[in-house]
């Protein structure tokens, strides 16, 4: 973790000049905790969290969060959760953060009510209720936190403990976006380019996708190669789509790699190259994607870029049918070149929607105080 200043309001003389912990006389510090001053008592957990002057040692920053918490420092009583959400320098302990990270939410922590929907949203320590995710979320977003901003637009968009609302969906991506949330603004650029609750603007989605696809964002990339492949918006160009393609390909998103082994399977932009296609369709698969082993399956069957071997065929025609798709739990050959020819007609044009994160929802899990 960087290192981290602090920034002393507070205890006079004692930190009057100092820009850092380094700089502190520690004992002065414990003095003041020692004394009932919750910041100082706080503080201590910070610097030995982080180890900037001190060693680092979770079980004394839990030691001094706990103290900080008892005297009502809701930040420390955050921390504190967090670290039994983590077992760090404490046992691993949902229920006790969970009693923790209510407190604070209830004096309306925003981490601690982004960490406490995360509970009721994944089910961690909890019984799953999105229901109660969505109103911790909310308070979360109230206080500018972009995850929960962002995590309630996914509950509302997949109408998950609630109804379905595109609009409130929507609103929350873009606050989400403008507090720098990068799939956020992706998923307000798929709102766009589908129509989504909001009139369909094709020029609106090209912007958020390029926006973020600068920023290395394999799914904006993929989107934003599907506008050109289609022309959806854009000059339709198989070239430019090629290059996204690749790019978010490079970043192993599953559905550019399988569009990118139907162009070079196809000729689509490039001449044909069944090579290329067998890989890319190979790496597609082994992320899991249905249709690329399938289209593996019919390139074993019918010879193209390998020799005929039914055998690898039908592994890659079993793992596409465990996959969930239909058309390969048939392993007739005759069916299988037939419907090659059906199937593989073009790219995959279903836009890329971010899904919600499965991590600890809150980026900066410890919040110090910041110089």
């Amino acid at each position: 973790m960087k290192k981290l200043y602090f920034l002393f309001l507070f205890l006079g003389a004692i930190f009057c000049g100092f820009s850092t912990l380094k700089a502190v006389d520690v004992e002065n510090v414990i003095a003041h905790c020692n004394r009932g001053n919750m910041t100082a008592c706080s503080i201590l957990g910070d610097l030995y969290y982080v180890a900037d002057g001190v060693p680092q040692d979770y079980g004394k920053a839990a030691r001094f969060w706990r103290l900080a918490c008892d005297l009502k420092e809701m930040n420390a009583c955050y921390n504190l959760g967090v670290l039994y959400q983590e077992g760090q320098g404490v046992s691993r302990d949902f229920d006790r953060s969970l009693e923790l990270y209510t407190m604070a939410c209830n004096a309306e922590h925003a981490g601690a009510c982004l960490n406490l929907a995360f509970l009721y949203h994944q089910g961690k320590g909890v019984a799953r209720d999105e229901a109660k995710a969505r109103g911790f979320y909310t308070t979360a977003c109230d206080g500018n936190k972009a995850e929960a901003c962002y995590s309630l637009g996914n509950l509302m968009f997949y109408g998950r403990g609630g109804a379905v609302d595109y609009p409130k969906a929507h609103d929350l991506y873009m606050k989400a976006c403008e507090l720098d949330h990068d799939d956020a603004c992706d998923n307000v650029g798929v709102m766009y380019a589908k129509g989504e609750g909001i009139p369909k603007d094709y020029d609106k989605a090209r912007e958020f996708f390029t926006r973020i696809c600068a920023d290395n964002k394999a799914g904006a990339c993929y989107n934003l190669g599907i506008l050109y492949d289609y022309g959806w918006g854009v000059e339709q160009s198989y070239p430019r789509a090629i290059e996204l393609y690749t790019k978010s390909c490079d970043m192993h998103h599953l559905k550019a790699c399988y569009n990118l082994g139907i162009m070079y399977n196809k000729g689509y932009g490039v001449d044909v190259d069944f090579y290329k296609a067998l890989g890319l369709y190979t790496k597609s698969c082994n992320l899991k994607h249905a249709n690329a082993c399938y289209n593996l399956g019919a390139m074993y069957y019918q010879g193209e870029g390998v020799r005929i071997n039914t055998m690898i065929g039908d592994e890659y025609l079993s793992r596409a049918c465990a996959l969930g798709d239909k058309k390969s739990c048939s392993k007739d050959g005759e069916v299988v070149s037939k419907k090659v020819e059906q199937e593989v007609i073009h790219t995959e044009s279903n836009l890329n929607n971010n899904e919600i994160t499965e991590t600890i929802i809150d980026t900066e899990s410890i919040e110090v105080r910041n110089k």
